[in-house]
């Protein structure tokens, strides 16, 4: 089996991550072997030394050396749209690395994708005394990024393991620390780079060069390995997703519900009277007379929560079932309404002789509220 660290200067820089310290940036060559298992120990080492405040520092410097005219708007760049790696990067680079031409891009693409993001100072200044607490966001991107190196540290193990799978498992970490479940949906973020680069190490020669330290076996359990990783990620992010507790509309009052709603208070005419409009709010039957057309309605509730309104219309009602008629001896119709049982009520539409018609939940000024049940 081939040493998948032969390469004796990555041997020394890991002996002194071991103790502590900083990993030499000059031992990461891209032009060496063992390039990236070398860049992967020292994102590793930052992981769980430094946090997303050092990182920034970081990606600040190198953005001061080579784009020294976009310091100010990196510093109105969100905490939220940073990731800890591009710092790390950004660092090696400072300290004397010499990254892949994939790398460099991917930190110069990366840079100017954040820039995007600044916001913007008003024209005059907001003065705020108050005192600075973390922002939800900044809480949320200090966990990722410690989970990020708990997440490399288990990819060494599996590394130094020649390979081979031990017994973490990505789904039961996630589950036994209740974490979010953006933690999950990250972690294809974080790998699917690295999946991409062992794929490619037959077709490239500077990717075979420096994944050269592992036998084509190792970089297929590594690959799979790894496939394995964003699957239980995935699969927590879709547990969460489904055990995420509704959240429950509160509904509004019913005197707020009715506020704007166009009814008539009383005809005259027939001396009748609308009922309270906040009535209507949860009742299963609601009977209404148009006293322009003549039209009697009665309203059904679909559901056992019954009706609700918003602005001049009700809500919650069966369209299919909610029908009207027009009377010809409104003045007996709507007596037999307001003094008939549920059962003959029931009876008093069917019994008309007039046409049928659908009714459309618009309530109006000539519209009296004649009952609920």
């Amino acid at each position: 089996m081939a040493d998948i660290f032969s390469n004796k200067r990555i041997e020394e820089m890991m002996q002194k991550m071991a103790h502590g310290k900083e990993p030499e940036a000059t031992e990461i060559d891209h032009t060496r072997p063992g390039y990236t298992v070398a860049l992967m120990r020292a994102f590793n080492w930052y992981n769980y030394e430094k946090d997303l405040k050092t990182s920034r520092t970081y990606l600040r410097s190198w953005i001061k050396k080579h784009q020294p005219a976009e310091v100010k708007n990196f510093d109105a760049v969100p905490d939220f749209y940073m990731r800890p790696v591009f710092g790390w990067l950004a660092r090696l680079a400072e300290h004397g690395a010499k990254l892949s031409p994939r790398d460099q891009t991917k930190l110069t693409e990366t840079v100017a994708d954040l820039l995007k993001h600044s916001i913007k100072e008003p024209t005059e200044p907001i003065i705020d005394n108050s005192p600075k607490r973390p922002s939800i966001q900044d809480a949320l991107a200090a966990k990722q990024s410690e989970f990020f190196g708990e997440l490399e540290g288990e990819i060494d193990n599996f590394i130094l393991n020649d390979c081979r799978k031990t017994d973490f498992s990505l789904f039961k970490y996630l589950q036994g620390n209740n974490s979010p479940k953006v933690f999950g949906t990250a972690v294809k973020g974080l790998l699917d780079r690295r999946i991409d680069e062992i794929t490619q190490v037959p077709h490239d020669e500077q990717l075979a060069e420096a994944y050269g330290c592992y036998t084509a076996a190792q970089r297929g359990r590594l690959e799979n390995f790894l496939l394995e990783l964003i699957e239980d990620g995935q699969r927590w992010a879709d547990f969460k997703k489904a055990n995420q507790k509704v959240r429950v509309k509160k509904a509004k009052p019913a005197g707020v519900q009715v506020a704007k709603l166009q009814y008539l208070k009383e005809f005259a005419e027939l001396g009748l009277t609308s009922i309270s409009a906040p009535g209507i709010i949860g009742a299963q039957q609601l009977w209404v007379y148009n006293t322009k057309n003549k039209k009697l309605g009665c309203y059904l509730a679909t559901g056992s929560t019954g009706f609700s309104v918003r602005g001049t219309s009700l809500q919650g009602y069966d369209p299919e079932s909610s029908v009207q008629r027009t009377l010809r001896k409104p003045d007996v119709i709507t007596k037999q309404v307001l003094d008939a049982g549920k059962v003959q009520l029931r009876k008093i539409l069917s019994d008309l002789t007039t046409t049928e018609t659908k009714l459309n939940g618009r309530i109006n000024a000539d519209t009296i509220l004649l009952r609920v049940l």
